[in-house]
């Protein structure tokens, strides 16, 4: 290898460092000017050495940025695509929080959605999120229906029960709107640990009867935020993580998406004599053999965390350290940047959206809390809303993440 350039070797490329890209250029001008040059960095000379050797060093980490876009593990942006493209994987666009709707107003009032008009109908939240209805309907005669909302924005905004109601555009008939339930917290693009993630588990998308096949097809649906896949090779009930396996069946639990698409994705990656799991019921009609065939899944229950934050109070510790610390945790918890990171404290690891039936430990928010300015950390809790609370809470394969800043409770101790 030369003192100047990257040496490419079975293990991968190799480059030198400053010191020795800077030599390299010292020893070039000293030939040019026979052994007599000052290299002094303070001389105009020593200037243009130290210059031309950022120059160098900056083309060969470039270059090394390059080279480890051939990496799977370390891709990112147009050269992650590129790689998951050989697989037939497309990164998942960002998605909008869902809400369902209570509508309530005089029977017969038409509701326009996205699907019947090119106006479709608004609503907005007391926080000013405003969301515009998915699929229209007509409230029928016990005088309310309820409607998919979808926000106008994409990413992780939160919406808790009860937010939403404003119509935006009054329209006669319809008096009134509600959410019973909170939304279903969208996302920003996928990011770059979570498509990798994804794209590790979905190389089989192209094959058929294996469990990843499943994962792969239903991972690539539009619409469809988390999902978890489980199967059952024996002859007997299987108890898997709270929830009971037919005998030889899959279990697929999913997040977003619709119905239809899942299912088919479904059917058409297992084989005849495989039996589902699952609360849904689709019916789906082979379009070659005309077969009907029930299509079951799950579609998992809101989990409501709870985390506490409790911290010593000292002379760095800002003075809305609270909101800082809401702001971060929410961002981790659904694997967001942090917004609030000046002193760089951060995971060691890429982390992802917590995921259907995952197990969550209190310990990884101390990284959100230290890096919004809880220097002091005295101790993080969680657990389910209106529950009690611990350090460590196992979601079933049954249920599904929810947080929102309201239930985020930080304790500043003087």
């Amino acid at each position: 290898m030369s003192q100047s350039s990257i040496d490419y070797t079975d293990l991968g490329p190799v480059a030198p460092d400053t010191a020795e890209v800077l030599q390299a250029q010292m020893d070039i001008w000293q030939a040019a000017f026979n052994n007599k040059l000052n290299t002094d960095p303070a001389t105009p000379q020593g200037q243009l050495m130290a210059s031309i050797a950022a120059i160098v060093q900056d083309r060969n980490n470039q270059l090394l940025f390059l080279a480890n876009q051939f990496n799977p593990a370390t891709a990112s942006g147009v050269w992650q695509d590129a790689l998951a493209s050989i697989y037939f994987l497309d990164r998942q666009p960002a998605l909008a929080t869902v809400v369902q709707v209570l509508c309530t107003g005089l029977p017969g009032t038409v509701i326009e959605g996205q699907d019947t008009s090119v106006s479709p109908a608004r609503v907005r939240t007391a926080g000013g999120i405003v969301l515009i209805c998915q699929t229209g309907g007509t409230i029928p005669a016990g005088g309310s229906i309820t409607l998919p909302f979808v926000a106008q924005e994409t990413g992780a905004l939160e919406i808790e029960s009860h937010a939403v109601t404003v119509i935006v555009q009054a329209q006669p008939g319809w008096d009134t709107v509600d959410n019973p339930e909170p939304g279903i917290t969208g996302r920003s693009l996928e990011s770059r640990q979570a498509f990798e993630a994804r794209r590790r588990q979905s190389v089989a998308l192209n094959s058929r009867s294996m469990l990843s096949s499943v994962y792969a097809r239903v991972g690539e649906l539009p619409g469809v935020i988390d999902l978890l896949a489980r199967q059952n090779r024996g002859d007997t009930p299987l108890e898997d993580n709270g929830v009971t396996l037919a005998p030889h069946s899959i279990y697929i639990a999913v997040l977003g998406g619709a119905d239809a698409d899942i299912a088919e994705a479904i059917y058409n990656s297992v084989s005849g004599g495989c039996d589902y799991n699952g609360d849904t019921s689709v019916t789906y009609t082979d379009p070659v053999t005309g077969a009907v065939e029930t299509v079951k899944f799950q579609r998992p229950e809101e989990f409501a965390f709870s985390v506490e934050v409790i911290l010593q109070k000292n002379a760095t510790t800002p003075s809305d350290v609270a909101a800082r610390i809401r702001a971060n945790i929410l961002a981790d918890f659904y694997g967001e940047p942090y917004p609030n990171a000046a002193d760089g404290i951060a995971h060691t690891t890429d982390v992802t959206r917590i995921p259907i039936g995952g197990k969550v430990y209190a310990s990884r928010f101390y990284c959100p809390a230290i890096s919004a300015g809880a220097s002091q950390l005295v101790s993080v809790r969680i657990g389910k809303k209106s529950g009690s609370l611990g350090t460590v809470v196992q979601l079933t394969n049954g249920q599904y993440p929810s947080l929102v800043s309201d239930d985020i409770s930080v304790t500043v101790q003087e």
